[in-house]
């Protein structure tokens, strides 16, 4: 019987020979590590989220620097992904290499062109720091931005400047004012969230003077522990002209080893991602900033050393690299669910003492690897369609048109607890004589099931499984 799947996709059993070292049928994993709990999150409204238009990129994003990017470029586009940020310095080589690939390029921008200078302690005063790095911005943007100088210099690279700039990363973490001895840490946090309510506007008057194309990115506020929500929300509060100045803003909701739907406990108490989401569109609300998309440009998570992480475990608890891998293709599929655009998954590889990378320094792939690779052949770009179960009990299944014009759909399902047999109504497709379906699970094993009903019986777990019809020979 020849299997269809949705249009642009690939057929996973005869792909090329990189799929030929993935790993094994999943084994559902019946442990999920970390102190979390099932609580329901504020979802924002299924009807609104279905009647969005189809972004212009697919979610599938991927952090990188520029030494990784040229370091692993091709495991990168054999993967699959469209769309990076680039974080540290660039330079030439790798633009090229961007330009030609036709990645989507959201570069981070600190203090550019700074040498030795890292962040506000390198300078006397606030201005002084302000006028440095809007002065590093502006050399930026006109070097590689809309009509930049360096495609003006390489006539030969494909003309695909960098559209989209994030105006600092973290800065409500050490990396724009570190913490001082001494200091009270609320003192730190509100001098940098009064920083940065200078930062923003004056970085988006000055990308704005050079090239009115250029996608201005706010905030990149890290998400640990919440800490996005009271930056996010006191920045705007600050001054007015916040609101104004960022068309996308981005922020990092980091939960682990908590799963990413999950509540996860803290000693203060505990957050979800969703949670956090629902408050910082209340201050972009506030703030009249209410239709502009929300990025997730970083998030991950991390596994031990002794599962062949690169350096020594800063954490005391950490997922295996079969949760990993499920949780970030969950991560795109939930991040849909919240009207998310874009999530930049960290990283390439092992970096920053981070172990959260796709690939090892010898080139091989990690199990994540492979479920984004599944992930993005079966659904190049795209679109939520219908919510069959959203989220009730942890258990979550989406349907989804793989890319536009496509004549299949695909069910993507997952239980966050734990395994258990669940009924998916895979709806008109016993009239259309469809009796058969393919069950794909993370990293593109497939097996054949029967129709009852137009519904399936399938197993799901934390790792997701998708759900394809097997069309009728013609």
């Amino acid at each position: 019987m020849r299997t269809a799947l949705a249009a642009g996709a690939l057929i996973l059993l005869t792909a090329s020979a990189v799929l030929a070292e993935r790993p094994g049928p999943v084994v559902q994993p019946t442990e999920t590590p970390g102190q979390w709990e099932w609580r329901d999150s504020p979802l924002p409204s299924l009807e609104g989220i279905l009647a969005r238009e189809r972004s212009a990129r697919p979610v599938y994003g991927l952090y990188t620097w520029a030494g990784e990017y040229r370091g692993h470029r091709d495991s990168i586009r054999k993967a699959g992904w469209r769309t990076v940020r680039v974080a540290g310095p660039m330079d030439d080589a790798t633009m090229a290499m961007l330009a030609a690939d036709d990645m989507e390029v959201m570069m981070t921008v600190g203090l550019y062109g700074g040498g030795d200078k890292r962040n506000r302690t390198s300078f006397d005063t606030d201005e002084a720091f302000l006028d440095h790095y809007l002065k590093g911005l502006e050399a930026f943007v006109r070097r590689y931005g809309p009509g930049g100088t360096f495609f003006a210099e390489h006539p030969d690279v494909p003309v695909r400047p960098i559209r989209h700039v994030e105006v600092w990363n973290e800065p409500n973490f050490q990396y724009m004012i570190p913490p001082r001895e001494g200091v009270d840490r609320l003192v730190i946090e509100a001098e940098r969230e009064a920083l940065y309510a200078r930062v923003l506007p004056a970085a988006y008057r000055t990308i704005r003077s050079v090239s009115p194309e250029v996608t201005v990115v706010g905030f990149g506020a890290g998400g640990a522990s919440a800490g996005d929500v009271r930056f996010i929300r006191n920045v705007h509060e600050a001054d007015p002209a916040v609101g104004r100045s960022y068309d996308v803003l981005s922020t990092h909701p980091y939960i682990s080893p908590a799963p990413p739907e999950a509540f996860s406990v803290r000693s203060w108490g505990g957050y979800t991602v969703a949670g956090t989401l629902a408050e910082i569109r209340k201050a972009m609300a506030a703030a009249g900033a209410a239709d502009r998309p929300v990025w997730y440009t970083e998030v991950g998570w991390p596994i031990s050393q002794a599962d062949g992480g690169h350096f020594p475990d800063k954490e005391k608890v950490l997922v295996s690299p079969l949760l990993q891998a499920a949780y970030v293709v969950r991560q795109y599929a939930y991040s849909m669910r919240l009207g998310v655009e874009r999530v930049m998954i960290m990283f390439v590889t092992d970096s920053d003492g981070f172990n959260g990378g796709f690939f090892l320094r010898d080139g091989n792939w990690r199990p994540s690897a492979y479920a984004v690779q599944t992930m993005i052949r079966l659904m190049p770009h795209p679109k939520l369609k219908e919510a069959l179960v959203d989220g009730a009990d942890g258990l979550f299944a989406y349907r989804f048109e793989p890319a536009p014009g496509s004549t299949s759909d695909v069910v993507m399902a997952w239980n966050v607890a734990g395994p258990r047999k669940v009924r998916l109504a895979l709806g008109d497709l016993a009239r259309r004589g469809v009796r058969k379906a393919q069950v794909i699970d993370l990293f593109g094993h497939a097996a054949e099931v029967e129709l009852a009903g137009g519904a399936v019986e399938v197993e799901v777990g934390p790792c997701p499984v998708y759900v394809v019809p097997a069309m009728p020979e013609r």
